[in-house]
């Protein structure tokens, strides 16, 4: 299938994302078994339930089955990036505001270093994190790497 076609999928699963305050992570499309599997991932402010996937996956459904975008038989796969997936644009740093993260940075004279703290605030060209030693301002362009940390 081309990007046109995607980018039509995408256009018909945005509107109902939005509708339960959810984001569009990855949209990829791809054939196993003869049939289109269709997988997303979504994500929101706190998070996304279990739940909520199978909500969007019936709605997704449903509004595949009224489109004629997809000729013959597919599967749509809706589920959460994960807790320890690499935080990687500004939009994913956004979605963990007050999430634990786990940063590592380029320091001063190129040391690299690893920073634990919540997230308090994305800026145009920054992160600010709350740490035990005091808030910090991490630009992105020394960010090396960022995931949520994860408690056991």
């Amino acid at each position: 299938m081309d990007n046109g076609w995607l980018a039509d999928l995408q256009a018909l699963i945005e509107p109902i994302l939005a509708d339960r305050n959810l984001e569009l992570v990855e949209l990829t499309q791809h054939l196993q078994g003869g049939q289109h599997l269709i997988r997303l991932l979504v994500d929101g402010v706190g998070g996304v339930t279990i739940q909520q996937c199978a909500q969007v996956n019936r709605q997704i459904g449903m509004a595949l089955e009224q489109a004629t975008l997809i000729e013959g038989s597919y599967t749509v796969e809706v589920s959460s990036p994960g807790l320890d997936r690499p935080l990687a644009t500004k939009r994913d740093f956004e979605r963990a505001i007050g999430d634990d993260l786990v940063v590592v940075a380029a320091g001063p004279e190129n040391r690299i270093m690893e920073l634990r703290g919540m997230l308090l605030a994305v800026q145009h060209e920054a992160v600010v994190l709350k740490t035990p030693a005091g808030n910090l301002t991490v630009p992105f362009d020394h960010i090396r790497g960022a995931r949520k940390a994860i408690r056991w």
